[in-house]
């Protein structure tokens, strides 16, 4: 953690203290104690289930029972029940547990830092509830303001922890747990209405709570079990072949390393690695002594092997989570110039991800044995890259791929470099892969 990380941590607690000497100050009528307390024991609860949805973000069922302590109680009862339920949950009542260490207690910095901002959250969208004056509008208000206030701080958090932009961030999570968060304030709406003055009622709404959570739960462990099977597919069509092993891992991470020195949304990051791992999975359809043929493949041969994107593209189109995929491994063949396959596009009309997996994919093809050449020297495979920069292969893909290289070279020194090997000349024949 860095030090300025860990002062913006730190530094939430200011406007949470004042959030909470302000609300004190306001007149308050008195709440049912036992509803609260029920409240508090459920949100602490809930604090200990947080569904992972990105690698900054997750989500719990808190948002319903803080959102109806905002509409139940006066604002500084609301604080003090959401305040009182986060220490409770990520302290006493931590049952996370960790199989190397058991109980995984949270680090005082992280209880300080998640509780100052859902005190400042529910504060705040107490208050905005307090001022609307009409009950259905101001829940509206007041679960937007929770919303905001709350995914804002933690996007700050990344942003700084990545530095990279919160907007961007902010964009990304939203668009995979609005839904689910949404849904989960229509409950804590509906806990409000139906406990007032039943408490007991609160625990009986807690099922569809509950529900949203489990629902929320399966289908990330379904697109997770997916995405396992699919790349385990993938896995064993590089197994075929001895001189492939791994290779669609390689690829992945080759082309995680230069999405990432693009600067790319996490988001996007993520879908060039999930479709860079299955690449190859159309040669599901390729006959073994094509895969494994010593010499060059026959032009019929080639325009066989020419199908595998195709195939592995129409494969992926019966799993949602490669919707955004297929397209990258249906184009990670195409060229620059327009002479690449199978739909022959050119410059922009290539998916930009699809040019990554294409430098990413070359680059461990070349670097590896095949059953008609011996592996390449790093510096010859690169002097290729270069030298194929803007025609075969995307121009900024091959820089970015260039500089994120363990001893990167300076770009200004590139153009030697290709000068380096004439032999490549006559080695083009052998370098022009099939991945």
């Amino acid at each position: 953690m860095t030090s300025m990380l860990r002062a913006y941590l730190l530094a939430v607690a200011a406007p949470a203290a004042v959030m909470m000497a302000a609300v004190l100050r306001m007149p308050s009528t008195p709440g049912d104690p036992v509803l609260m307390l029920v409240l508090v024991l459920l949100g602490a609860v809930a604090t200990n289930f947080p569904v992972m949805i990105s690698r900054h973000y997750k989500a719990d069922a808190t948002p319903a029972i803080h959102l109806a302590a905002v509409l139940l109680f006066a604002p500084a009862l609301a604080v003090a029940v959401i305040g009182s339920s986060a220490l409770l949950g990520q302290g006493v009542l931590c049952i996370r547990r960790n199989p190397a260490t058991g109980i995984h207690r949270r680090q005082p910095i992280d209880v300080v830092f998640n509780t100052s901002q859902l005190v400042l959250a529910g504060g705040l969208s107490a208050l905005v509830y307090a001022a609307a004056g009409a009950p259905l509008p101001g829940a509206f208000l007041a679960a937007a303001v929770m919303y905001t206030v709350n995914s804002g701080l933690v996007v700050v958090a990344a942003g700084i922890h990545e530095k990279r932009s919160p907007l961007v961030l902010w964009t990304e999570i939203a668009a995979s747990d609005l839904k689910q968060t949404t849904a989960l304030y229509v409950a804590g709406y509906l806990l409000a209405v139906i406990s007032l003055g039943r408490p007991w009622l609160s625990l009986v709404m807690m099922i569809p709570v509950a529900a949203i959570q489990v629902a929320l739960t399966r289908s990330v462990q379904l697109m997770e079990q997916t995405i396992d099977a699919v790349e385990a597919m993938a896995d064993v069509v590089d197994r075929r072949d001895p001189y492939t092993f791994q290779h669609s891992q390689s690829v992945a991470d080759h082309a995680v390393r230069t999405a990432r020195r693009l600067g790319l949304p996490d988001r996007e990051v993520e879908v060039i690695r999930l479709a860079a791992r299955v690449h190859d999975l159309g040669k599901i359809e390729i006959p073994d002594d094509i895969l494994h043929k010593q010499g060059r493949l026959s032009p019929a041969e080639f325009e066989l092997m020419k199908k595998h994107p195709q195939t592995g593209a129409e494969i992926l189109s019966k799993f949602p989570a490669y919707r955004h995929g297929r397209e990258l491994v249906l184009a990670h063949h195409e060229r620059i110039d327009g002479l690449g396959y199978p739909r022959g596009l050119a410059g922009a009309a290539i998916a930009f991800g699809a040019r990554v997996i294409a430098v990413a994919d070359s680059w461990d093809a070349m670097t590896s044995d095949r059953p008609y050449r011996k592996a390449l020297d790093a510096e010859v495979a690169l002097a290729e890259l270069l030298r194929g920069r803007g025609t075969q292969w995307d121009a900024n893909v091959v820089d970015a791929f260039a500089e994120s290289l363990p001893g990167a070279i300076p770009a200004a020194e590139r153009p030697r470099w290709i000068e380096l090997r004439p032999l490549l000349r006559s080695l083009g024949a052998a370098v022009g892969v099939v991945g």
